[in-house]
């Protein structure tokens, strides 16, 4: 029993009170018991207890954080992370309430995701995630394969907390494949990608313009544009040659270009670094936008 109930909290995870429509599977709660009372479903998926008699009932699989309480009328799901089979009753009511879920796919996993998917350079991605066990106090190794590169190093590690959650704050500088691993399983991977940071600056009729990257743009072009409010879009106005790059800091690059553009008050200007000049290891990627006043 006692190894049934690890095996359970391994493999368990609670999405508290999701909507029914949220879950693969949903079981019925009647007075007579749990409707269906197996259920098969797919690693990662999840099961909504929808509560239809007039009573409260609990649904407990022994340890396990998947333990549910569902007043009369309301629902709530658990999400399956990892293989397995796996009991669970209504501690309130008669045997007959009982029930099953079998869980196909690898007993362990770990999962990956990130709170942006796209970001300009030198600012941080929150990567995350959980551990099937939902253990605390277990490590998670992230590791990134930049663009251009063949294979994966280690960017961090991160140590879980309650549930089995993780956190890891990462900054890439260039597109980058990111990878999780538990113990000896990885996870699915993600790719983040990276825009130069680009800055816009004036005096008078004079422009400047800067771009950071984890690499030189020397001859690249960017358009310098303003907006049309009646196109509702931005037109460009002359096409800015970049100039040579310095490298204010280890692997960072800053090129730069000076310039001269007539302009009046009101307008709307920025700079914008198109996907053919950018290359295919950054996004296209705007400037600040600077008013006429």
């Amino acid at each position: 029993m006692r190894t049934l109930i690890v095996a359970m909290a391994g493999a368990l995870a609670l999405a508290a009170l999701a909507p029914a429509t949220a879950a693969d599977q949903t079981v019925n709660i009647t007075a007579a018991g749990f409707v269906p009372a197996a259920v098969t479903i797919n690693a990662g998926d999840s099961i909504t207890w929808r509560n239809a008699d007039a009573a409260a009932h609990q649904v407990r699989f022994g340890q396990a954080p998947c333990n549910l309480t569902i007043p009369a009328g309301a629902s709530a799901s658990c999400t399956f992370r990892a293989g397995g089979s796996f009991s669970y009753r209504d501690p309130t009511q008669p045997g007959t309430f009982r029930g099953s879920v079998t869980v196909t796919g690898p007993r362990t996993s770990v999962t990956l995701q990130s709170s942006r998917r796209t970001v300009p350079y030198s600012v941080a991605s929150n990567l995350s995630g959980v551990i099937s066990s939902q253990a605390t106090g277990e490590t998670v190794t992230v590791s990134g394969q930049e663009c251009g590169k063949t294979a994966f190093t280690r960017v961090g590690a991160a140590t879980t907390t309650a549930g089995g959650n993780w956190t890891l704050a990462v900054k890439p500088t260039i597109n980058t494949l990111f990878r999780a691993r538990w113990r000896t399983t990885d996870s699915t991977t993600i790719q983040v990608q990276v825009m130069p940071a680009i800055r816009l600056g004036r005096v008078g009729s004079r422009f400047t313009v800067r771009i950071t990257a984890a690499q030189a743009f020397t001859g690249k072009l960017v358009a310098f544009q303003r907006y049309r409010p009646t196109l509702r879009r931005w037109v460009t106005v002359k096409r800015v040659t970049l100039g040579a790059a310095t490298t204010p800091t280890a692997g960072t690059f800053v090129t730069s270009a000076r310039f001269r553009a007539r302009i009046r008050r009101g307008q709307r200007l920025r700079v914008m670094l198109p996907q053919g000049q950018a290359g295919t290891c950054y996004l296209a990627a705007p400037s600040n936008v600077l008013r006429v006043r």
